[in-house]
This record gives C-alpha cells, structure tokens and sequence, in this order.
C-alpha cells in the first residue's frame, strides 16, 4: 500500500544558502522533490535565534537528493531548510495511511 500525502503548504522552491532559510510553514513533515539532472544537497538545521538564520544555527543534517528523486524529511516544527539549489523543491505535508 502506498502512503497518501496530504498536502499543508504550497510547493517552493529552497533557497540556496542559510541566510534566508524558512521552516516551511512550521512543517514536521517535509516533501523534497529535485527536479533537476543533477544531485542537490538539502540541509536542516536549528533556528537562529539571531537577525538572520547563520547566526547561531546549528546544522542537525544534510542529505543529497538525486535527480528526479522525492524525499520525505521528519523535522522539529521550527528547524530551518535550504538546499544547494532552487531546483529542490519543498512542501509541508503529512503522511496518511
């Protein structure tokens, strides 16, 4: 049985650096879609509690997503994302079933 998603937020693109990273609307669960030919990196990390998301961050992990390749990330509602590329795209869903 395939899992259904329910979808909580838009898709988007990642930004490609720390400084303007985004929790995807408060998501615990993040749909990452690569729609390029090449790897991206997609990184998560804490919140900053600094003017801008570099500030004290802390970086909790990173993965490479492949081309054409779809991910299901698991994150603390308030942790940050950003990718490698804007070619990665991202949206806050839930897994049903």
């Amino acid at each position: 049985m395939s899992e259904i998603l329910k979808l909580k937020s838009s898709q988007a693109a990642l930004v490609a650096n720390n400084s303007h990273c985004g929790n995807i609307s408060l998501a615990t669960t993040v749909r990452i879609y690569n729609n390029a030919a090449s790897l991206g990196n997609v990184t998560i990390q804490t919140a900053s509690g600094n003017a801008t998301a570099v500030g004290d961050a802390v970086v909790k992990g990173m993965i490479s997503v492949g081309p054409a390749e779809t991910v299901l990330l698991k994150k603390d509602p308030t942790d940050e994302v950003f990718g490698s590329a804007a070619t990665l795209l991202a949206a806050s869903v839930s897994v049903e079933g």
